[in-house]
């Protein structure tokens, strides 16, 4: 299990560092099976996987990154980071010129998908 944990730490990282859609092979159910949760939300075309330690966004956590997958092949597609709406004042996604995109979930939350991020 610390295996799979690190080897998602590192896809994280070398996705950030590489600005590629790849991890290595990583995969939604070896991140399953490390205990993490991954869920097709309503509307979306992205598998969502957040680690064990993250609330989902109904429960109101300030923030969460999310690994995405395609669901149909299950690879590593991008990452996602959402923060919690009274937080947001108009800063960039992450030191980028990317904007946030508001999501209506729980007390509501701004998005950015964002490779380049460390």
């Amino acid at each position: 299990m610390a295996v799979v944990l690190a080897l998602a730490r590192g896809a994280v990282a070398l996705a950030a560092a590489a600005g590629a859609a790849s991890a290595d092979g990583l995969t939604a159910a070896q991140l399953q099976a490390a205990g993490w949760t991954c869920v097709l939300p309503a509307g979306e075309t992205n598998l969502h996987c957040r680690n064990p330690a993250s609330e989902p966004l109904r429960a109101g956590p300030t923030e969460v990154t999310f690994l995405e997958f395609d669901p149909s092949v299950a690879t590593f597609l991008e990452i996602e980071h959402v923060i919690r709406a009274d937080l947001h004042h108009g800063q960039p996604c992450n030191g980028t010129t990317a904007e946030y995109q508001f999501l209506p979930i729980g007390p509501g939350y701004y998005s950015s998908h964002d490779l380049t991020r460390p």
